[in-house]
């Protein structure tokens, strides 16, 4: 990882580091990166107000991922969203994210997964391995409501498949 590269992500991270309802003009406070050891695996669910995300590693090597707003986050944003993935990380490179824009119902599941990627600048295609860190920032505006949005990060480590 490249100096640039981890100060690109520490701020990137660092600013969407909280949640926020309401107004998408507002913006994050930068906190502090955790340690290493304190990084969980990507599997089972990730609990938090705006979105439960449930992780899974496949036999064959892919990382699946499952993403539902909260109650509370479809009461405040209303029945349509869309919700997409401006930036994620494998390792502390930035790639080529795995999820494009879906507009659907707020009570949608939005789901993908991941298995080889392409880091950005660097045409290559790499395959996801166990140990792994990634981040995924995905971003939830209101269609139903367009001056409302929402984001949520994870960072975990991918697990033995």
């Amino acid at each position: 990882m490249t100096i640039r590269t981890a100060i690109r992500r520490t701020t990137t991270l660092a600013l969407f580091s909280s949640v926020f309802l309401g107004s998408l003009a507002g913006t994050g406070v930068a906190a502090p990166a955790a340690p290493a050891a304190s990084v969980p695996q990507c599997k089972g669910e990730f609990k938090h107000a705006v979105s439960n995300v449930k992780f899974a590693r496949m036999p064959n090597g892919r990382l699946t991922w499952s993403f539902n707003l909260t109650a509370a986050t479809k009461r405040n944003l209303g029945s349509l969203v869309n919700v997409s993935m401006p930036q994620a990380f494998v390792s502390g490179h930035e790639i080529n994210p795995p999820y494009g824009p879906h507009t659907r119902s707020s009570s949608y599941d939005f789901h993908s997964s991941i298995k080889s990627y392409q880091r950005k600048g660097g045409g290559s295609n790499f395959t996801i391995k166990t140990n792994d860190e990634i981040s995924f920032f995905w971003l939830i505006k209101s269609i139903s409501h367009p001056r409302s949005g929402a984001y949520r990060t994870i960072t975990c480590k991918v697990p033995s498949a």
